[in-house]
């Protein structure tokens, strides 16, 4: 098997619970495999994992055309492989559906992406399609909602507030909209997901992945705060992002119905769980 992205915050977690379960796992380092550099080599797996890609919503604003090259390219490069040697691919997109017409969001909703980053997703999603339907390749499509857990890049919301409310310096938590209200699914509830599609394919079949509810900024800030055993007054400048969406809530029916999948791991739970990776990092 191979996983692209392998190393990254995702794709680690993956690999070591891959082996763990006696699976033989390639995931090469980016240096060693840039699947938007080119043609992936003609060594053969039975199935590919793809991780591997540009993420953060902010940086695409400022780069799109390199969020482009490495998302929708790099995709079209693994297809490319996956059609020449047969093997099958489940491809980890994100969320496309921009300001949903209703909640919760099934997989049929429309895709409309309203920033660089799920504009990049949804073109690396119409060629993952277009393989399936014309090339006959073995493609499934895992839509993972707002993903959060111990050793995410500190940029994103969640380890941004963990950080704050840790800090025993930091009088108050401060963000910039305490409003929006999102999806937040455990990593390694998407990883049990990713699993359990290894183990029962489904050929061009999407599935949303996410907890099935959802919480305000100001609601994930007083969560942190009882998972830290702390007491911190939030802070919100009111800067509303550009074309933010309000609220976002996964149907996961289609995925607990196909594969028995559900998320196991409650907000409150997860939050503690990062508070204690960073006791024993910083231990």
């Amino acid at each position: 098997m191979l996983v692209t992205g392998g190393s990254g915050f995702i794709g680690r977690r993956l690999v070591d619970l891959l082996r763990r379960n006696g699976a033989e796992v390639h995931a090469p380092e980016r240096s060693g495999l840039d699947v938007a550099a080119g043609p992936l080599p003609d060594v053969s797996f039975d199935s590919v994992i793809h991780l591997a890609g540009r993420t953060f919503v902010p940086a695409s604003w400022k780069e799109p055309a390199d969020f482009y090259r490495v998302n929708v390219l790099g995709t079209v490069n693994v297809l490319e492989y996956c059609a020449r040697t047969q093997a099958r691919l489940i491809y980890l997109s994100g969320y496309c559906y921009g300001i949903p017409d209703r909640l919760p969001i099934a997989e049929t909703a429309p895709l409309r992406p309203n920033n660089p980053y799920a504009f990049s997703k949804s073109a690396a999603e119409a060629a993952c399609h277009f393989f399936s339907e014309c090339l006959e390749t073995h493609v499934t499509i895992a839509r993972p909602f707002n993903i959060y857990g111990p050793g995410q890049p500190v940029e994103f919301l969640v380890p941004h507030i963990m950080k704050q409310v840790t800090d025993p310096a930091v009088a108050a938590v401060v963000v910039e909209d305490d409003a929006p209200r999102r999806d937040y699914v455990h990593v390694d509830d998407v990883i049990g997901a990713i699993v359990s599609l290894c183990r029962n394919p489904k050929p061009g079949a999407v599935f949303n992945i996410g907890s099935g509810m959802s919480y305000s900024v100001a609601q994930i800030v007083e969560i942190a705060c009882q998972a830290a055993g702390v007491r911190k007054p939030l802070v919100s400048r009111g800067n509303r992002r550009v074309n933010d969406i309000p609220d976002v809530v996964a149907d996961i029916s289609a995925i607990q119905n196909a594969l028995g999948w559900s998320p196991a791991i409650t907000l409150l739970d997860g939050l503690r769980g990062i508070v204690d990776h960073a006791g024993r990092t910083q231990g």
